[in-house]
């Protein structure tokens, strides 16, 4: 199955805007691409409906013409971890849930673009966390953390537990928000993996093809 999960080292790093970003490159190719935002918490109610954002950013970059209810079926009002909010609100969430969530109508030809909810050790389910879920797809991983102060701390911790998993790491997206910081150097003698700097002037395609490389 093609496809990549995206993880965050923290939550509000930048996943839904990298995620959005690849879809649309990813589009514009001809890719089909398949966007899943199996649980949003934090969802706004509108006409009876919680309105998961995220998801909806990423159906519009993907140009998909599956249904919200296809790529957000788990959906809650309070801004916390999921696992919490589906506890909260006496619902169910199961792993099982979710990965059935994630590769129902895929086939063969479709790019699976699957974004997490908060950082990779965050709790997604009942007695599951975000990595479980990516281990559960068996997708390669592509790590988004801020281009900021401590981002190298958490970036090592975070490749390290996605090494733990057994994962395959495509690479290392640092969302540069402001010009202050650029961990770049450093950060780039302590791993071996491509490491891209995501601001207005970056180039897309040069992630894609890291994508699609074996």
């Amino acid at each position: 199955m093609k496809g990549i999960f995206i993880t965050g080292t923290d939550t509000n790093v930048g996943k839904t805007y990298i995620a959005c970003k690849i879809a649309a490159g990813l589009a514009s190719q001809k890719n089909n691409v398949v966007p899943r935002k199996p649980v949003e918490s934090g969802c706004k109610l509108v006409n009876n409906e919680l309105i998961p954002d995220d998801a909806v950013k990423l159906k519009q970059a993907s140009q998909s013409n599956q249904t919200l209810e296809n790529i957000c079926p788990y959906r809650f009002k309070e801004a916390i971890s999921p696992a919490r909010a589906a506890q909260i609100n006496n619902q169910k969430l199961s792993l099982k849930q979710l990965t059935q969530a994630c590769t129902n109508k895929i086939t063969e030809n479709d790019f699976l673009l699957v974004e997490g909810a908060g950082g990779f050790y965050s709790p997604i389910c009942e007695q599951a966390l975000n990595a479980d879920l990516a281990k559960a797809l068996n997708l390669p991983v592509l790590l988004v953390a801020e281009n900021r102060v401590g981002a190298i701390n958490q970036v090592l911790l975070s490749l390290q537990a996605i090494q733990q998993y057994q994962l395959n790491i495509k690479a290392i997206v640092l969302n540069q928000i402001s010009d202050d910081v650029d961990n770049l150097q450093e950060l780039s003698q302590l791993t071996h993996l491509p490491i891209f700097i995501f601001n207005k002037n970056f180039n897309i395609q040069n992630l894609l093809s890291e994508l699609y490389t074996n």
